[in-house]
């Protein structure tokens, strides 16, 4: 039985095009990185309908999902030092 992907990550490498077929937004958040960390070109992500997505709607459709975003999608904070209320 053949798994339905739900979303394509492909790019662009120098001896061809590289494609991912991901089951969920998270794991094609994680292959875009990925891509974009190999420095590949032309790198496009769609989603089950077809439809091209950008990184920003992948990482709403990871954090929307109700599942533990990755901890790439969170940007890191400054720690800040606490200071006890003035009354």
């Amino acid at each position: 039985m053949e798994q339905r992907c739900r979303y394509v990550v492909r790019g662009a490498a120098k001896n061809g095009i590289i494609t991912y077929k991901c089951p969920t937004a998270d794991w094609a958040l994680r292959k875009l990185r990925d891509f974009k960390t190999a420095d590949r070109q032309d790198i496009t992500v769609t989603d089950p309908d077809g439809t091209p997505l950008s990184e920003a709607e992948l990482i709403g459709l990871v954090d929307g999902s109700g599942a533990a975003p990755s901890d790439e999608a969170i940007p890191a904070a400054p720690l800040i030092a606490r200071q006890p209320a003035s009354i």
